[in-house]
């Protein structure tokens, strides 16, 4: 479950399992192999056994610990269903760090701050309630932070009196949106869906097919999905690599798209993206060394400060034109002989 395989596995497992032990003569733990069951409501069966069985040690672990704390994040997923994520934080009598999913409420109507409290509230009681809550963390929304009708206001309503912050990747992904180059992720995000976005798999088929004619170094392109906690860097990065074979699929074989050719063509707009790109690659080391799991405040400080103190030796460096942590922008300067002394102001602006 942890792989996110289908159950189905299991047979082609268990098949290959067999067939190892009868390579190594060993009958018997080949029989006992055979004996596995997998039948659907077997299979059902023991998820609700492992199911029970961590909500249980949840359970116990909570009722041990001094104090807990959580994390809300609300999305919506593929059916459109507002999903509020609940995640525990706990230290164990042993001092070790406990994070586990709480559980995942589903808000079919409203998603209001009194419909994340009731869903909270009811989570939280049915693990003993709020009386060893020492912190809430939030992912930022208006109906989470809302001193009055948001949930951190209800809170405050029913008398349970705790921090509550703001979740530092939520902070890393806005920092990341704040890079003034809008205009040019939009034109990439543009390109991208008139490619392979939506009804188009006949153009995305012949895109494929020039690819591999042009013997480019990448297969396709990358989607990009606009969710708070993920970066676009690898998109960007390959959308730039690929950036002359899309000009030329453009000019060959999509109609009304000269406006598009033109901003390929266009030295500005190379340059934007180049840096967009490389900006945003830089920001993904950061965003993954944030999701890492028991982490300490000290530890993603840490990386904080850390990732300041480079963005301050990018700065220094473009001052001198020295791409040297810049891949994208060293390649397009090597072939147009461009600068990008001028980017210096969006970094100064990161690190503010």
């Amino acid at each position: 479950m942890k792989a996110k395989k289908a159950l189905s596995d299991g047979e082609l497992i268990k098949n290959c399992a067999i067939k190892m032990a009868e390579a190594f003569n060993e009958n018997k733990v080949g029989n006992k192999f055979q004996t596995v069951p997998l039948s659907k409501q077997t299979v059902t069966r023991r998820l609700e056994d492992i199911s029970n069985q961590i909500s249980n040690n949840v359970k116990d672990i909570i009722a041990n610990c001094s104090y807990f704390s959580i994390a809300l994040d609300e999305s919506t997923d593929v059916s459109d269903t507002n999903q509020l994520l609940i995640f525990v934080r706990a230290i164990k009598e042993d001092f070790t760090i406990f994070e586990e999913l709480l559980k995942v409420c589903s808000l079919h109507s409203t998603t209001r701050g009194v419909d994340i409290f009731n869903a909270v509230k009811s989570a939280v009681e049915e693990f003993g309630g709020f009386e060893k809550l020492s912190s809430v963390v939030t992912d930022g929304a208006k109906s989470m932070t809302g001193t009055i009708s948001g949930f951190v206001g209800f809170l405050r309503q029913n008398q349970i009196t705790v921090p509550t912050l703001h979740c530092i990747i939520h902070q890393e992904a806005l920092c990341a949106k704040s890079i003034k180059l809008s205009t040019t992720m939009a034109t990439v995000t543009k390109i991208t869906n008139l490619i392979r976005g939506g009804n188009r798999s006949l153009t995305h088929r012949k895109f494929l097919t020039l690819l591999e004619e042009m013997d480019s170094a990448y297969g396709d392109l990358l989607l990009h999905t606009e969710v708070r906690r993920l970066s676009c860097g690898k998109c960007l990065v390959r959308f730039f690599e690929l950036r002359h074979e899309i000009a030329t699929f453009l000019r060959e074989e999509v109609t009304n798209s000269a406006e598009l050719q033109n901003d390929l063509e266009d030295v500005e707009f190379l340059r934007n993206l180049a840096f967009l790109a490389d900006i945003t690659q830089q920001l993904n080391v950061l965003n993954l060394q944030l999701k890492g799991k028991k982490q300490t405040i000290f530890q993603m400080v840490g990386f904080v400060d850390s990732f300041r103190k480079k963005l301050h030796l990018f700065k220094s460096a473009l001052d001198k034109n020295n791409l040297l942590h810049f891949p994208c922008c060293r390649k397009l300067s090597e072939e147009k002989g461009l600068e990008f002394r001028d980017y210096t102001e969006i970094i100064e602006d990161l690190t503010s």
